[in-house]
This record gives structure tokens, C-alpha cells and sequence, in this order.
């Protein structure tokens, strides 16, 4: 009987789907809000229609995760992938419509609305059911660099898409929508056709085991606050070159693309290579990333050179390529082999809720001063960083 492959190679499918979806969201983030206005849409009607997705998905995650317990993580996968290609398909359609003058600007505002509001639906269990596949997939002193490789596809497809618009996205959006659609439909007949299902190390008879909170509120609280100080970052970061630095406009979003493009290269190249060679354990991940971040947001707090805050930022994103695998994999060890896509489903309601409170907060921070947000960080950095011994596996790992 041939050997089994290993988990890097058997998750290489959903790896290049998630990858691809990452690559269609962000150029949707990026693009949308320009195009909004050749398509008569207001700058509020466009943002309400970008932060629907992210509602949506805090109440669908959850559903996404209980439901890939009961059918199994393919064919959750499989539904979540089918909704994330049709989305970009349908929106290039009515974008081209609109932009023939074929219907209106409200109707093609109530349409993309539709559209999105069904993709976020369908699709909302695309990342529980992964990271659920990869638990499964993994023994314990593999997790996390199993839920980094899931971060770095995520990273990866989300440079890969900031490039897509940087190259054609206004110029051809509709072709730019449409080829990434393909491409997503790519990653579901991967899936499809070559993804197995995967047979998690569990004990014979056992039924489904109730999910504990309170053992995951540690794990919770390091994603939310995490992932809150990161959507700071980025909203913030061309307006402290802009307001603290004096650069124009154009200067300052040039530096800030390219210094948060280099954090989101070096926490994939983090996650992707890093490691699989350190082959740490979760808690030292969790303590060695906060503690890294917690550095580099301390010089960008404090620094007057815009050099020096564009290293510290991209040693920040090196340090929650530490971090945030680490959290996931503390997270999946405290969880139970029975309870894998709930607690999963339930730490992306914590991202999504870190992923709205960010920029929220980092501008009503920037107002009061430039380096507010930066200091923030620091704060809440260091909750993080005492958070990993709270949330150690090993002292609350389930029978």
C-alpha cells in the first residue's frame, strides 16, 4: 500500500483555492471603492456594500462550522468555493451592464448588493471548514505550521490581488472580475476532484463533545485584539506619512501600498517557510510573536524617520506570522478532535469583529494624534502577550 502524503502536499488544493479567493476579495477591496463612482454610486452606498460581507459573515461563520462537523469539511469547502467564484462572475456582469448604460445605477446597486449578500452567505464557512481540514489533517506538533500554510495562501492571494489592481483593475474591471472568477472555479475542481476527505485521530464511538468557551476565551481575545491592531495599521499607516511626516497625498498612499504590501510578503513568507523550520510550540509562537509586534510597534510609535516606521511595520507583519498560527493552533489543541469547525467558525466571528473594529478605531485615534494608534497598539499588544500562558494547550487540553 503507498504511503499517505503528508498533510503540505494532500492540502495543496484548498490551499491554491483559498489563495485564489484571497487574490478576488482583495482586488474587490481595492478597486470597488473607485469604481464605485463611475458607476454612480456614492462613497457611502459603496462602503455599505463592501462592510455587508463582513456582517454577514460574523452570523454565517459560525453556521459554516457546525455544519462541516455534521457533512464533513469537502463538501462545505465545495459550497463555500462555488458561492466565491459565482460572486465575481454575476458582479462583472451588472458591472459591465452598468458601465454600457444598460440599467441604472440603482439597479445595479440593489444587484450587487444581492450578490454579495448571497456570496457572503454561502461562502462564510470557506475558512472554518479549512482550518477544521487542516486540524484534522495535522498532529499536534504539526498544527501550527498546518494553519500557517492556510495564513500564507491567505497572504499570498491578497498581494497577488493588490497587483491585479495595481495592473488592470481600472482599466478593465470587468475582465480583471471575470478572470479572477475563473480562477476561483480553478480551486473548486481542484478541490473537487482531488481533495480527500480527512480522518481526524479520534476514538472510536465518540460522539460530539460540547465546545467550552471559557477554555477558548484566551485564544478569542488574542485574534480579536490582534487582528484589531493590524486593521489600525493599515488604516492609518498612509495618513501618519501624510499628517506626521508631511507628504502629499500622492506620495503618502505610494509608501503606504508598498509598506503594507512588504508586512503582508513577510508574515506569508513567515507562515509559508519559517515555521516548518523553527517547529516551535504553540504557546512559544504566541509568546515570541507578541513579543516581536510589541517591539516593532513600540519604534513605530516613537520613530520621526518614515523609513524606520515602514521596517517596523513590516517586522510587525513578520511577527503575526508567529502569532497568528500559533493562536490557531492553541485554539484547534484546546478545542477537542470533535469540536474542530465550531471553535473554528467561532474565531472568525472574533477575526471579523477585529476586522470592523480596526479601522474604526485607528481613525478616531489618528484624530486625536498621529502616533495614538501606534501607541494603542502597544497596549493591547501587550494584553496579547500575556494572553499565550492563559492559553496554553497543554494546561487545558480536553479529555
Amino acid at each position: 500500500m503507498p504511503a499517505a502524503p503528508s498533510f503540505r502536499v494532500a492540502a495543496l488544493p484548498m490551499l491554491f483555492a483559498l489563495m485564489a479567493n484571497a487574490a478576488a476579495q482583495a482586488f474587490t477591496l481595492v478597486v470597488l471603492p473607485p469604481l464605485g463612482r463611475s458607476l454612480g454610486f456614492t462613497d457611502i452606498q459603496t462602503g455599505a456594500l463592501l462592510g455587508l460581507s463582513a456582517l454577514v459573515l460574523l452570523i454565517a461563520a459560525p453556521i459554516g462550522g457546525t455544519l462541516s462537523e455534521s457533512f464533513g469539511r469537502k463538501p462545505v469547502l465545495l459550497v463555500a468555493l462555488a458561492a466565491a467564484a459565482a460572486g465575481p462572475a454575476l458582479s462583472a456582469l451588472v458591472i459591465g451592464f452598468r458601465l454600457n448604460g444598460a440599467i441604472t445605477a440603482m439597479a445595479a446597486l440593489g444587484l450587487l448588493f444581492a450578490i454579495r449578500f448571497l456570496q457572503s452567505a454561502f461562502a462564510a464557512g470557506l475558512l472554518p471548514a479549512a482550518q477544521a481540514f487542516m486540524a484534522d489533517s495535522t498532529k499536534a506538533e504539526q498544527r501550527a505550521e498546518g494553519m500557517g500554510l492556510l495564513g500564507a495562501a491567505y497572504g499570498i492571494g491578497a498581494v497577488a490581488g493588490a497587483a491585479c489592481a495595481f495592473a488592470i483593475g481600472g482599466t478593465a474591471p470587468v475582465v480583471a472580475f471575470a478572470a479572477l472568477s475563473a480562477t476561483v472555479a480553478a480551486g473548486f475542481l481542484a478541490v473537487w476532484t482531488t481533495l480527500r476527505e480527512p480522518v481526524p485521530n479520534r476514538p472510536a464511538g465518540m460522539g460530539k463533545t460540547p465546545l467550552s468557551l471559557p477554555r477558548l476565551l484566551p485564544n478569542l481575545t488574542v485574534t480579536f485584539l490582534a487582528i484589531t491592531v493590524y486593521g489600525m495599521v493599515q488604516h492609518v499607516t498612509a495618513l501618519r506619512l501624510q499628517d506626521g511626516f508631511g507628504l502629499d497625498v500622492a506620495s503618502s498612499i505610494s509608501r503606504a501600498g508598498v509598506t503594507l504590501m512588504g508586512a503582508a510578503l513577510s508574515m506569508a513568507l513567515v507562515q509559508a517557510f519559517a515555521l516548518r523550520w523553527l517547529r516551535w510550540p504553540a504557546t512559544r509562537l504566541m509568546l515570541a510573536g507578541a513579543g516581536v509586534a510589541l517591539v516593532a510597534m513600540t519604534v513605530a510609535a516613537t520613530t520621526q524617520s518614515w523609513p524606520l516606521l515602514a521596517a517596523a511595520i513590516i517586522l510587525f507583519g513578520a511577527a503575526l506570522g508567529l502569532l497568528l498560527p500559533g493562536n490557531l493552533a492553541s485554539l484547534s489543541l484546546a478545542a477537542g478532535v470533535q469540536a474542530q469547525g465550531r471553535a473554528a467558525g467561532i474565531n472568525a466571528v472574533a477575526q471579523g469583529l477585529g476586522m470592523a473594529a480596526g479601522p474604526i478605531a485607528g481613525a478616531m485615534l489618528h484624530g486625536l494624534a498621529v502616533t495614538a494608534p501606534f501607541l494603542a497598539s502597544c497596549l493591547l499588544l501587550a494584553v496579547v502577550l500575556a494572553a499565550p500562558l492563559l492559553a496554553s494547550p497543554r494546561r487545558r487540553q480536553p479529555a
